[in-house]
């Protein structure tokens, strides 16, 4: 492939059957594009008429691309769009989800001069059937340029975890350390971020940058299969095996693997008696990563050891949330 050095950033969206919403993504973006900014749209094998609306939106549109995949995921569209990019910084996009006006062009401001392999951003929720809004409140005293304990601790307590598109990289890190989505799976963003951040050499946080998130009851994370939960722990074990080597966040690396055993373990009440063996099974034979993601919590440790990991685990989700310092403002509306 032939790099162009002139391409800053590289806006990848990924699309399946967003027929409801692509237009209102792609109607923030396409003004925003310039010489140094492209657009690939990774479709995922549509059945409905998304791609049709992506290629009349996009027609004689400069530096925009449109690939059409076999439905195989989003991990595999997201692969797909990081081996095609040519900019120096990737963003990623849900076809369901929109950015801010000024997302691209304050974004190309902040890295034409400036090599961060990170930049975190703002999110906004944006819950359909309710039209309201929730604007995460982040309470950022210390985000350090390098990695360092303050750092890790303010990811932790403003819960930043998951959600790939919360993260602005730069491309040739991403290569450089082989930072590609599991394919197959669910929670993929749990796995990537979490690595992403654990292998940074500088960050940088933006007020600036806002990404709308759509919550919504045909999302993929809106359906809640045992496979839902199960994936967790598949990223779990990932992590673990992860944070064996040389990271930069080890107690938040615990955190997000404490996460992932809450979650599964928490619902297990929930799941049918094949599922349930299926989640014996997996403490059984992975009771190394089970206590390395709960060791986090002391209280989750003290369910787990008074009550054991079926009823501890769910008595522990129930009855205790995970405090953090993010005040999120609930119905307001951003202009």
């Amino acid at each position: 492939m032939n790099y162009k050095n002139d391409i800053l950033i590289s806006v990848i969206v990924t699309v399946y059957n967003n027929e409801q919403y692509i237009k209102k993504c792609l109607d923030v973006i396409i003004p925003q594009l310039n010489s140094k900014i492209e657009l690939i749209i990774v479709d995922d094998g549509s059945s409905d008429s998304t791609l049709n609306i992506c290629t009349k939106i996009t027609n004689s549109k400069e530096n925009v691309t449109i690939i059409s995949n076999k439905h195989n995921g989003l991990s595999y569209s997201r692969n797909t769009g990081i081996k095609k990019s040519r900019g120096k910084y990737i963003v990623f996009i849900d076809g369901d989800d929109w950015i801010d006006k000024s997302y691209l062009n304050e974004l190309e401001d902040i890295i034409t001069n400036n090599q961060y392999d990170v930049i975190l951003i703002n999110t906004t929720k944006f819950f359909e059937n309710q039209n309201k809004y929730q604007i995460e409140n982040f309470s950022f005293s210390k985000l350090d340029k390098f990695p360092s304990k303050e750092t890790e601790r303010e990811l932790i307590n403003n819960n930043i975890c998951g959600r790939a598109w919360r993260l602005v990289t730069r491309r040739q890190f991403l290569l450089d350390n082989n930072l590609f989505f599991t394919y197959g799976i669910l929670h993929e963003d749990e796995e990537w971020v979490t690595k992403v951040l654990n292998l940074y050499n500088s960050i940088f946080y933006s007020p600036k940058l806002r990404y709308f998130y759509r919550k919504h009851d045909n999302s993929i994370m809106s359906s809640k299969t045992f496979k839902n939960y199960n994936d967790l722990l598949t990223v779990a074990i990932k992590l673990f095996d992860f944070s064996t080597g040389k990271i930069n966040y080890n107690k938040y690396t615990r955190y997000v693997v404490f996460r992932c055993i809450r979650n599964s373990y928490g619902n297990y009440n929930k799941f049918s008696a094949s599922e349930k063996l299926l989640l014996d099974s997996w403490y059984i034979k992975h009771k190394i990563v089970f206590m390395y993601g709960i060791k986090y919590s002391i209280l989750l440790m003290s369910c787990y050891l008074v009550f054991g990991y079926k009823k501890g685990i769910s008595l522990y989700k129930s009855h205790f949330k995970v405090i953090n310092k993010r005040r999120d403002v609930i119905n307001d509306i951003p202009k």
